[in-house]
């Protein structure tokens, strides 16, 4: 079966690229979004970029990148990484995001919380996961 690639570097947003979005450790398995899950990847983006940039305005010590650990998968991806079936990385709204500890992970947190309340916008979800690496993480919108 030939592998269909997508082009991994349009842009989403200001700071966020389609690759970050869909990059999987396993290659063979089909990942490749509908015109529907890019829409709400971008929409997911514009929280990304005031969370990149409000915390950096406040926080960082330059440009510090959000660093994305999963962001869409398709329905073959998300069985095999052994996700829930109705799981919003399935559409494109849910992104799990590396943080440096829980200090970091806590400051994310407030951000997106102000932002919620100022933009009068909602969330389904955010989750503080701890990965086998340690890794914290977890916005659902």
């Amino acid at each position: 079966m030939e592998i269909v690639q997508l082009n991994s570097k349009t842009n989403l947003s200001e700071h966020f690229v389609l690759g970050e979005f869909t990059r999987s450790k396993y290659p063979e398995v089909y990942n490749i979004p509908s015109h529907e899950a890019i829409a709400n990847m971008k929409r997911l983006c514009v929280w990304l970029e005031e969370l990149r940039k409000r915390y950096n305005n406040k926080y960082g010590v330059g440009e510090e990148p959000i660093r994305i650990n999963s962001g869409y998968r398709s329905p073959q991806l998300n069985k095999k990484v052994g996700g829930v079936a109705g799981s919003n990385h399935l559409t494109g709204c849910a992104v799990d995001i590396r943080v440096l500890g829980t200090e970091q992970l806590i400051r994310y947190a407030n951000i997106l919380l102000d932002y919620a309340d100022e933009s009068h916008q909602d969330f389904d979800e955010l989750l503080i996961e701890k990965n086998r690496y340690g890794a914290i993480y977890g916005v659902r919108r």
